[in-house]
């Protein structure tokens, strides 16, 4: 059995479609990468399908246009993946498709991306519907990549957190080779997305630019942080629980503040589950966030240790994407077999 897997990502922040080829013989080889830009019209309709919940989103037009333009783009990806590498179809042994989450609750979640489709248009089986597989299990279908972060960052008589800054913040504590936890901690880059395009017609805060001109509204991080305050470790978040933080003291208030305090608000609830953790000596970050500069030195100013990147094993960008293909490895996901 061939060793190459590919590995497609789109997370909750919803800006690109990541995709690699690995190889998992030696390690981690990553063979190949790649990303499509799903733009601001598909973050748009999918940000609506959010909106609507669980018990409309069915209904929607919205959604049904959503999975197409995902589903043609996800071929796109694979295509060219494979033509840049040069590794035959019949060499891979599955794609791992994250799907595109509409919903997540403890019970069931919901991701769109047709697995058979994309298969038999491939000829390449699928690997996916790993947050359901891994709520059968006992766990609770989020987050999916610590086994990944042991896999890549675990060694013996050392402490590290990994986290990933999309959509939502995750983190991973190690202890030696243990996961010791690994849990949701906080809203990452949606609520600031969400204000960037409201107030300013951009996909995200390029290098924190914005924030950076902007004041900390301390009546408003105080808010946001009661209000969270009862949401204990480990946990999956949905976007949701942290839209429904949104109240009528946001419209009060400058955008660059605004965007100047959710970014503080990300950089806490970061700071939160490092202290929680037993402020560990190693931190290793990844995601989107890490993109943003003043995000990062927010974070930096806040934590008592060395602070780094997965650039130098996996560049952040990818690393979602090389874990996908990781549980396709694994086997811990449902496997959809081509027809063609």
């Amino acid at each position: 059995m061939s060793n190459y897997f590919i590995g497609i990502m789109t997370g909750t922040s919803a800006d690109s479609l990541d995709g690699c080829i690995v190889d998992f013989k030696k390690n981690v080889d990553l063979i190949e990468t790649a990303q499509i830009e799903l733009g601001s019209k598909y973050k748009d309709k999918y940000e609506e399908c959010i909106r609507l919940g669980f018990k409309e989103v069915n209904e929607s037009a919205d959604l049904m246009e959503v999975e197409k333009t995902l589903n043609k783009k996800t071929i796109d990806l694979i295509e060219t993946l494979i033509d840049k590498s040069r590794i035959s179809r019949k060499s891979i042994s599955l794609i791992a498709l994250s799907g595109q989450t509409i919903f997540h609750t403890y019970e069931k979640s919901y991701q769109i991306g047709n697995s058979q489709q994309i298969a038999d248009m491939t000829g390449i089986n699928v690997c996916s519907n790993f947050r359901n597989f891994d709520i059968q299990q006992g766990g609770m279908g989020a987050p999916l990549i610590p086994a990944f972060h042991k896999y890549l960052y675990a060694e013996n008589n050392k402490n590290k957190l990994i986290f990933n800054i999309g959509g939502i913040s995750n983190g991973t504590y190690l202890k030696g080779d243990q996961i010791v936890i690994a849990s949701d901690v906080g809203p990452g880059n949606c609520l600031i997305d969400m204000f960037i395009k409201k107030h300013f017609d951009l996909p995200f805060d390029f290098d924190g630019k914005i924030a950076s001109d902007g004041t900390l509204n301390e009546m408003l991080i105080n808010k946001l942080l009661m209000d969270t305050k009862n949401m204990s470790y480990p946990r999956a978040d949905d976007k949701n629980d942290y839209y429904k933080l949104i109240d009528k003291n946001f419209l009060e208030m400058p955008p660059k503040d605004i965007i100047r305090t959710l970014t503080e608000f990300t950089a806490i609830k970061i700071k939160d589950f490092y202290d929680y953790c037993e402020c560990p000596s190693e931190i290793i970050f990844h995601g989107g966030g890490t993109k943003n500069s003043f995000l990062m030195k927010a974070i930096s100013k806040k934590l008592d240790s060395n602070v780094r990147t997965t650039d130098s094993e996996i560049n952040s960008k990818f690393v979602e994407a090389t874990a996908f293909a990781y549980l396709a490895y694994l086997k811990r996901g449902e496997i959809y077999f081509s027809k063609s």
